[in-house]
């Protein structure tokens, strides 16, 4: 079954509108930047999510050779 941690249920990934299970990001962002020329992307967590869950998707996408990650967040944004 779902795995909880603090109560809360595991996040949910979506790559733009798409829903991606955990298991398909490292495939499916290896097959997005593949041919681009700039491999940039913008990760965005909801207020409340545990920043290790955001770390994550970050390693992921260093191992799909995305170059430049930027964050989000709105708790970020709102320190600018």
């Amino acid at each position: 079954g779902p795995s909880f941690v603090k109560g809360t249920v595991a996040p949910t990934y979506k790559i733009n509108d798409t829903d991606v299970q955990h298991s398909e990001l490292l495939a499916k962002l290896t097959d997005i930047y593949a041919n681009r020329a700039e491999r940039v992307m913008f990760v965005r967590g909801d207020d409340d999510i545990n920043f290790s869950y955001v770390a994550d998707v970050i390693d992921i996408a260093h191992e799909a050779n995305v170059d430049h990650i930027g964050l989000m967040t709105p708790k970020i944004q709102q320190g600018q």
